[in-house]
Formats: C-alpha cells, sequence, structure tokens
C-alpha cells in the first residue's frame, strides 16, 4: 500500500516536516517540542522559524500534506469502473490500507489536530467535506444510471465521514487493526445506498 505520507523533496522545510512526522509517531504531538523536531532534521531553531511560525503550523502543513494524499489516493480508487457501492468500498479500502501503513501517524493526524484549536478544526472539517462530496458524486452519478438509487444528501455523508474518522480513532487508540474497518464501511455503503 502507498505510503502515508509521501515523498518529500530535498531540503529544510522538507526535512522539518519529515522530522515532525517522525517526532509524532514516536510521541504523539503534545510531547513533540521544536527542540526535537530540529535535531531530528538536523537543522537549527533559526532554520525552522524561517519556515514556521510555530510547532503547531509545520504540525498542520504536515497534515495537509498527509490529508492530500489520502484524499488523492481515496479518489484514485473510487475513480475505478463499477457500480457506486464497489466505487465506495474501493475508496474505503484505500483509506484503510493507507492508514494501516502508517497506523501512528494517522493516529496523530486524527486526534491532535482538532486539539490545536479553531485552525485544526478547520483543517479536519475540511478533509471531511472533501470526503463526503467525494461520496455525494458517487452517488449521485449511481442514481442517474438507476433511478432507483437514492442520490445521498452532503449532511449524510459528513455523517459518513465524520463518524468513519472517529471509529478509525477508536480503533488506532486499541492499537488494533484497521484493516477490519472495512467490513464496517461496505455494511453502511450497503444500507445507504439502496433502492427506493
Amino acid at each position: 500500500m502507498p505510503s502515508l505520507l509521501p515523498q518529500l523533496a530535498s531540503g529544510h522545510r522538507q526535512r522539518l516536516l519529515g522530522a515532525m512526522a517522525d517526532a509524532v509517531r514516536e510521541d504523539g504531538l503534545e510531547n513533540v517540542t521544536v527542540a526535537a523536531v530540529v535535531a531530528r532534521a538536523r537543522t537549527s531553531r533559526r532554520t525552522f522559524y524561517e519556515h514556521f511560525s510555530d510547532r503547531e503550523e509545520c504540525f498542520l502543513e504536515l497534515f495537509d500534506l498527509v490529508g492530500d494524499r489520502l484524499m488523492a489516493l481515496i479518489a484514485e480508487a473510487a475513480a475505478t469502473r463499477g457500480h457506486a457501492e464497489e466505487r465506495i468500498n474501493a475508496a474505503l479500502a484505500a483509506y484503510v490500507g493507507a492508514l494501516g501503513a502508517d497506523p501512528a501517524l494517522a493516529r496523530a493526524c486524527i486526534r491532535d489536530t482538532p486539539s490545536i484549536g479553531r485552525r485544526g478544526i478547520e483543517r479536519m472539517r475540511a478533509i471531511d467535506r472533501r470526503w463526503a462530496e467525494l461520496i455525494v458524486a458517487i452517488s449521485s452519478e449511481a442514481a442517474a444510471e438507476d433511478p432507483r438509487i437514492r442520490p445521498l444528501p452532503i449532511e449524510v455523508a459528513v455523517v459518513i465521514t465524520g463518524g468513519f474518522r472517529d471509529l478509525t480513532a477508536r480503533v488506532l487508540d486499541e492499537g488494533g487493526d484497521v484493516a477490519r474497518l472495512e467490513d464496517a464501511g461496505a455494511d453502511v455503503t450497503a444500507r445507504l445506498l439502496v433502492s427506493s
């Protein structure tokens, strides 16, 4: 499965982001300091502050990279041909596979991002919304092909993505295998994409 973190280019900023990823994997954001990040990146505090205003800004940029990567993997999987249920299940499998490839980073992104406050909550909501919009698009395409299929409203899709994210966080907190979430996701999809 492709990595949750995209390949970072060389350069101080990318090294700092990679160091932040390593630090939060190991310790969680609450225990990460700028000093720990610069030590891992083999740069100076001055270099850190040339690129980021604070630790949270660095982490949020890392979250954006992870979120963009995750959404690209999900969209690519959902672009496969087939019925809406198959496409959503392929997207879920991509999501679960990417998180399973890097569970510590996934947990940090899910758990630590909202703790930053308004900026973190907005980032989390934006990712939920992007995934929800993809689900709505797939269900709308399915409804256009088969009038017996109900398209999902955006509000329902947001409930699905937010609920699935919270379920994922619980499994990661318990040290469980996120692969088991595919069955739960498939069940939700089957129940919601039903003929009218």
